[in-house]
């Protein structure tokens, strides 16, 4: 197995808790992926609209979604931007429902575990209203001027037993494609 982030950080304390790598930072508009081959950060791509990420958004290590053949994504509401390349511990608040070019693509909602001013959420309705909405916002437009209209269908915001079962599901499959001799 590759010796990097993706494959050594553990999740022991999931699903309520993930220990997860920031990509993009809250308020940038370069789109970074982790690369799990190289164990490095790689520019995707500069967002094509006026938009900018309004949350951290992050690579889950250790989890594996069949549907997009990558990591889980999560996005971590937290005071400040976090640094790309830093892991930082997310409690799971709840879910958020997405289709992204025809392949099922959620996204895990977690708070800074270690920010004192999102101690109180522990429900994704206990976030503001417009925190949901702006992500929302975001992720139905953010390929907009890319790709078109219609790219990415967002659904609803869950609690956090869905996002609990979708990530058991994504450790699971993780297991079945990096298990020894099952490397790929």
């Amino acid at each position: 197995m590759q010796n990097n982030h993706f494959h050594t950080i553990t999740q022991d304390k999931a699903p309520e808790t993930l220990r997860l790598i920031v990509e993009i930072k809250k308020g940038d508009f370069n789109k970074y992926e982790y690369n799990k081959d190289l164990g490095i950060l790689e520019l995707d791509r500069v967002l094509y609209g006026p938009t900018v990420f309004p949350v951290n958004y992050c690579d889950v290590p250790n989890t594996w979604n069949k549907h997009d053949n990558d990591p889980l994504d999560a996005v971590v509401f937290s005071t400040g931007e976090i640094v790309p390349g830093t892991m930082v511990t997310g409690r799971v608040v709840g879910i958020m429902e997405m289709i992204d070019n025809g392949e099922i693509d959620h996204k895990i909602i977690c708070v800074n575990a270690k920010d004192p001013r999102y101690e109180h959420v522990k429900h994704v309705d206990d976030l503001a209203p417009y925190e949901r909405k702006d992500l929302k916002t975001f992720m139905e437009i953010y390929k907009y001027a890319q790709t078109g209209p219609g790219t990415v269908k967002v659904g609803e915001f869950l609690g956090p037993e869905k996002a609990y079962e979708c990530i058991k599901e994504a450790m699971v499959e993780y297991t079945k494609k990096f298990s020894a001799g099952n490397e790929s």
